[in-house]
């Protein structure tokens, strides 16, 4: 007879551990199911290893997906509740211009306070293991693993991840599950990845780091800009303000959209001050406002002062989903009751994290979704239960 369990969480990154830990200090008998030799190898890799785990400026503008619905999570889960949740698992956080980070510094402190909480609440886990397959018959769930493994549970939760960073686990097989149940998954896109771009330059250039703004444009018409470093590599450009715009970016050249980026070397300066430093300095002294990388790019071009408030980048491809941090698209949050995540297509079944079709702009807006999700469902699960 197959083991039967409260909750069975298919996935142990951010948004199943959260819930695993939730569900099993309510007294719940939890099994985590990972396809990793270990949990949490996304939140070891977010903010370069520091891990940005949410943020005091917590609005509906950093998201792309159903702002109304988004709204209502972030409601239902501020900020706050994010640093008091990390606190109660022993996690004190510093913030940096309203950026929130475990006080140590390290990615790692998360994971691992976060694994302990797990197991000192009696959540078991399964490492290196895949869902193969779900029955769900008489309310109740029978999960299918690799090598003829079944368990039992009153409720699921697919907290499988995206399909970005493959190192990391991503492989999209949680879309797969959700389909298998009855939900619909939107077209999906790399976000929080780089842009490839046409032209010569790029090669020399690779390396240069700049301030300056990245707008973005669709048909000839400005959707979006963003400021802060700008990374040029070997095959386009890069860096925080490319990331945010990336995945409006993908949907465009995905429609056969023509896409074009434009930066500015001086989003300070106006264009009438532009004009009067190069009518003052000419290009002789351009290496005195420009990385001098690009000073033997613009030399050999003319219009310099309107080049440097609009260098424009005919934009070809992302940098794909291996090199992504996030996936854009997924299940419809229409599909889901908001704010418990239970699904709309089944009775105890939970969905929750990446795999829904919501994105954030860097941040801590990912994981503090993540958290979210894992926190509000895991409050449905042992409400249903106890009734």
């Amino acid at each position: 007879m197959e083991e039967k369990f409260d909750v069975v969480i298919a996935g142990a990154g951010a948004s199943g551990l959260m819930c695993a830990w939730q569900c099993g200090r309510q007294g719940k008998k939890v099994l985590v199911i990972e396809k990793n030799e270990a949990a949490g190898k996304k939140i070891l890799a977010s903010g370069n290893g520091r891990c940005n785990f949410s943020n005091l400026q917590m609005r509906t503008s950093c998201y792309h997906g159903d702002k109304e619905k988004i709204g209502k999570i972030l409601e239902a889960f501020p900020a706050d509740k994010a640093i008091e949740i990390m606190e109660e698992i022993g996690i004190y956080h510093k913030e940096r211009d309203g950026y929130l980070y475990p006080y140590t510094g390290q990615a790692v402190t998360v994971r691992d306070f976060l694994v302990n909480a797990c197991k000192r609440s009696g959540v078991q886990f399964l490492f290196e293991t895949k869902v193969a397959k779900v029955v769900h018959k008489n309310n109740e769930f029978t999960i299918c693993v690799k090598g003829g493994v079944k368990v039992k549970a009153d409720a699921l939760v697919l907290a499988c991840g995206g399909k970005a960073n493959k190192p990391c686990g991503g492989d999209g097989s949680g879309y797969l599950l959700a389909r298998s149940l009855g939900h619909q998954v939107t077209k999906l896109y790399p976000a929080l990845t780089g842009l490839k771009a046409e032209g010569a330059e790029w090669e020399m250039l690779a390396g240069v780091r700049m301030p300056g703004e990245v707008s973005l444009w669709i048909d000839g018409k400005k959707v979006a800009d963003e400021r802060g470093e700008i990374q040029i590599v070997k095959d386009g450009i890069s860096g925080i303000p490319v990331f945010q715009l990336c995945s409006q970016a993908a949907a465009a050249l995905d429609a056969g959209s023509q896409v074009t980026c434009k930066l500015d070397f001086l989003p300070d300066w106006d264009e009438e001050k532009v004009q009067q430093w190069m009518e003052k300095y000419g290009d002789e002294y351009l290496q005195g406002i420009v990385h001098k990388k690009w000073v033997k790019v613009l030399e050999k071009k003319k219009n310099l002062a309107e080049l440097l408030k609009h260098y424009p980048v005919k934009i070809t491809d992302t940098f794909g989903m291996e090199r992504a941090q996030v996936t854009a698209g997924g299940v419809p949050l229409s599909e889901v009751y908001i704010p418990s995540m239970e699904s709309k297509k089944m009775k105890n079944l939970y969905l929750t994290g990446e795999l829904l079709d919501v994105d954030g702009i860097c941040g801590g807006y990912n994981l503090h979704f993540a958290w979210a999700t894992g926190v509000l469902c895991a409050r449905q699960i042992a409400a249903d239960q106890e009734a």
